[in-house]
């Protein structure tokens, strides 16, 4: 008989990570990093030990403690006989949001990960350009201890699939389902063991782009009438009603009475938002500035025919790469990585002299973590700052936000805010659950799953760490 055992994702948001077994096989929904957990202990500038391998993260709980799901070298680390066999038949990942992902980052680099070609393109783009930590190996890692920097990196197996596609894992029927989510390639799961049929919804939700996908993807799951459903209830509690059309009608609205510079800041995985605001450039004849990262990262996504539509290649015309100062400051080829080096000579390269004589006619795409670019690019009087993020949700988000106010008094920039959440609602919630038509429903990823008993009849509330014995 299958059994699911919950790992992580249970009175909590985010930390997604449920163990699977059937007839001998063994999947991981998800290896996601227990972020309000992590925030108990740790911050910006106080992380995990990296000289103690998985330790620090283990004793605090933040990663499960079956060290039969971990690296042979993390293991020998801590003085652990490496298992001769993998625990572990595969991970099925949703979607590259680090809250489902960062934990692979320990995994044992036996185990395949699947997951939508656009999911592994993102941990490919991640990896390469972002600063490798013990902690974001999720594309590839580094054995430790790290003697040499410049060892090569162990590529992980990423057994890619197109949307949609169904493939069996051992005594497992794997179904993919395509869904909307605030990242590309989000992708539930419906599991035929044995004995029984499991839906894993992932991250979803019905107001964004791709909302008719996920309705399709709805009906064709409804037909199935899985057994048990793990669904995901972030805003479970929460009836507000936004959209993505809603997000781009405001911030054009307000956009188009700006004279100066307009700054966007948006999540910079979202491929959606950043649709939103180069349609919102175009309308109104300006140009989008994006970062190095930003360039790097479409570039690879246009590689995905799913995405060509929704992209733009990097030397469209109507894109601008912002080139910031590092290192001597001189804008040598030597002061930036060997990823970042190709679009230094683009004819499309900008710096900030460019953007401070041409305000009325960009777009920047900048975040909080870019503000201090402003001492460069000096924004004119009647510039704006248009953010679409979610609302501050702890104590140290809620730090950041003052500290971005007082950038912004600091250089007279008017504040917008607008913005859709990446997750449905509490009615669309109960339009999912309604659809799928699952006998036995266990909320995950949120803080209120006693709520869902108002939508479904056979509401099982879980424990962390209880396995279940799932029937047909």
């Amino acid at each position: 008989m299958a059994k699911v055992t919950f790992l992580g994702g249970i009175n909590e948001i985010g930390g997604n990570c449920f163990l699977v077994e059937d007839k001998g096989t063994r999947l991981l929904l998800d290896f996601g990093m227990r972020y309000p957990l992590r925030g108990k202990y740790f911050e910006e500038y106080l992380k995990p030990r990296t000289a103690s391998g998985i330790l620090d993260v283990l004793t605090l709980g933040l990663i499960p403690s079956r060290l039969e799901l971990y690296r042979a070298d993390l293991l020998r680390m801590m003085g652990t006989q490496v298992p001769s066999q993998p625990y572990l038949d595969g991970v099925l990942l949703s979607h590259i949001h680090y809250d489902h992902s960062a934990n692979i980052s320990y995994l044992d680099e036996r185990v395949p990960v699947y997951s939508s070609e656009i999911t592994r393109a993102y941990a490919k783009a991640l990896m390469e350009t972002g600063k490798r930590s013990i902690e974001t190996e999720v594309y590839n890692f580094k054995p430790r201890p790290l003697l040499n920097m410049r060892t090569a990196p162990i590529l992980r197996t990423f057994k890619s699939f197109d949307l949609g596609a169904e493939f069996e894992v051992g005594s497992i029927t794997v179904q993919s389902f395509p869904v909307d989510h605030s990242v590309a390639g989000a992708t539930a799961y419906l599991l035929e063991c044995s004995d029984t049929s499991l839906l894993y919804t992932g991250d979803l939700r019905l107001h964004g782009p791709y909302g008719l996908q996920t309705r399709q993807s709805l009906d064709k799951l409804g037909r199935e009438a899985p057994d048990l459903l793990l669904c995901e209830g972030t805003r479970i509690n929460d009836y507000e009603t936004s959209s993505e059309e809603g997000v781009k009608s405001n911030a054009l609205e307000v956009a188009s009475k700006c004279n100066q510079l307009i700054i966007a800041d948006f999540a910079p995985r979202d491929v959606f938002r950043f649709s939103t605001f180069h349609e919102i450039a175009k309308q109104l004849d300006r140009r989008l500035l994006i970062t190095k990262q930003d360039a790097y990262l479409i570039r690879e996504l246009r590689n995905i025919e799913q995405l060509r539509s929704v992209l733009p290649p990097i030397d469209d015309e109507s894109l601008l790469v912002y080139v910031d100062r590092k290192d001597t400051g001189t804008y040598r080829s030597a002061d930036y990585d060997t990823w970042e080096r190709e679009f230094l000579t683009m004819s499309s390269a900008v710096r900030a002299n460019y953007i401070h004589q041409n305000q009325s006619e960009i777009i920047a795409c900048m975040s909080f973590f870019d503000i201090n670019e402003l001492i460069d690019i000096k924004p004119r009087e009647g510039s704006i700052y248009i953010e679409s993020v979610s609302e501050p949700h702890n104590e140290e988000q809620e730090i950041d936000v003052e500290r971005l106010n007082n950038w912004l008094d600091f250089f007279g920039l008017r504040k917008f805010h607008f913005h859709s959440s990446g997750h449905a609602n509490a009615t669309d919630l109960q339009f999912i659950v309604q659809n799928v038509k699952a006998k036995q429903l266990i909320p995950i990823h949120t803080e209120h799953p006693s709520l869902f008993n108002d939508i479904h009849d056979d509401v099982n509330i879980v424990r962390l760490g209880e396995t279940i014995t799932a029937t047909g």
